[in-house]
């Protein structure tokens, strides 16, 4: 039997990357037939896919690509482009997943189309290719993964790391905050990076002098205000000539292409705008059951807990990885399905068991399995590689993440 539209009872997901596209997956299966999922994404394309509801036959359920959230009500959001002939929507439960933002190339701009960001990551392989100093800001996850693919590519290429911690990584807890006020009186998020075990970071430093890369560390890059003669301007790129880069020791780097490998931004916008009590610093502030609550004294739209948040625009504890996004999407999927049954609510927890592991090119990596009070296993490159394989897990992540009837095969040059 077929349900009127008009009775249907939507689940809004907005953003259809790792966090809103598990949740999708985990609800397609066991909803009611009286409700239905609309995953919506600001773009036409993902560099992880937002097909999966596409391919399920016989379903209600869409993705709304590409098309905009503009504005979070109590019970509806309202898109940039109309649905069913409106701009609108109705829901009976709303999933935030809109995840980080980080500079060009390593993430596409919100305005560019599919062929553009293809574009724009073929010419940052030709701009690595032509460069001969390379810099890369932060020593953080994502700045040790760029180190060693470009080290491990282009050995010929001078690579040069700059972190602010004594280690890569985190290798200590960050210093508790004291009135939870920077300079300036902004309020500083409870939300921080669980610490990394410091033989992690001496791991990476050992495969990184193997690669060949330079490690500065305890140090900064300064952001330049100004655009003097010969010196970095501030633009993440392949420079015009050698730039100088100054650190906050007061030493120097030349440098003709610099990468970000640090500023990570939530995507926590839509929040903002219509509660800021609703957020921790920069991420949405969760409760237990990782619904979205607020400090706010006054009314909030927040308040009936109609809205969820997950993975890396939120809150909850945990390394801001895949996993720990899986994890979230899984459990408020299993939360919304609690409230459609009147069942109570499940709270959530990252698990005794919690896992990182960094490929540095196809050969190299570390990472780390902490099991509670057992302690934490430290491995290095031949698990590693065993984890990721050849195409740093790619067909498991990324290809695994299609559940339709059609299927799909990626294949590298």
């Amino acid at each position: 039997m077929t349900v009127d539209q008009q009775e249907l009872k939507n689940i809004v997901i907005i953003g259809a990357s790792i966090a809103g596209h598990e949740a999708a997956n985990h609800l397609s299966t066991n909803l009611p037939p009286n409700y239905r999922i609309l995953l919506i994404d600001a773009r036409s394309f993902a560099w992880w896919p937002i097909t999966i509801l596409r391919a399920v036959r016989g379903t209600p359920h869409q993705v709304l690509a590409p098309n905009k959230v503009m504005s979070l009500k109590e019970s509806s959001v309202v898109l940039e482009r109309p649905f069913e002939g409106s701009n609108e929507i109705p829901f009976f439960r709303c999933v935030i997943a809109t995840g980080a933002s980080q500079p060009l190339p390593t993430m596409p701009g919100w305005n560019q189309t599919e062929t553009e960001f293809i574009e724009s990551l073929k010419a940052a392989q030709r701009d690595v290719e032509e460069a001969k100093k390379v810099v890369i800001v932060g020593g953080g996850a994502v700045g040790v993964e760029i180190a060693g693919e470009i080290a491990a590519h282009h050995p010929d290429k001078s690579v040069t790391l700059v972190h602010k911690a004594y280690g890569l990584l985190s290798p200590t807890p960050p210093d508790e905050i004291q009135g939870k006020v920077q300079k300036g009186g902004k309020e500083v998020g409870n939300y921080s990076s669980p610490p990394t075990d410091p033989r992690l970071s001496v791991e990476l430093k050992k495969i990184c002098d193997k690669l060949g890369i330079k490690v500065i560390l305890n140090d900064r890059v300064i952001i330049p205000p100004r655009n003097p003669p010969k010196a970095w301007n501030g633009q993440f790129c392949l420079q015009p000539s050698l730039v100088t880069l100054k650190l906050t020791s007061g030493k120097s780097l030349e440098a003709d292409y610099v990468y970000p490998g640090c500023g990570m931004k939530p995507n926590s916008k839509l929040v903002r705008d219509v509660d800021e009590g609703a957020l921790d610093g920069e991420l949405i502030r969760v409760d237990e059951y990782l619904k979205v609550t607020t400090n706010n004294p006054g009314e909030s739209i927040f308040s009936k807990g109609r809205y969820y948040a997950l993975g890396d625009v939120c809150s909850s504890p945990g390394f801001k990885i895949a996993r720990t996004a899986i994890v979230n999407a899984q459990k408020a999927a299993t939360n919304i399905m609690n409230e459609i049954k009147e069942k109570p609510l499940s709270k959530y927890s990252a698990g005794p068991i919690s896992h990182l592991d960094l490929p540095l090119g196809p050969n190299e990596g570390a990472g780390m399995t902490s099991f509670g009070w057992l302690g934490t296993w430290v491995f290095g490159s031949k698990f590693t590689t065993l984890i990721r394989g050849k195409t740093s897990g790619t067909e498991r992540v990324f290809v695994g993440r299609f559940r339709g009837e059609k299927k799909s095969e990626i294949v590298f040059d």
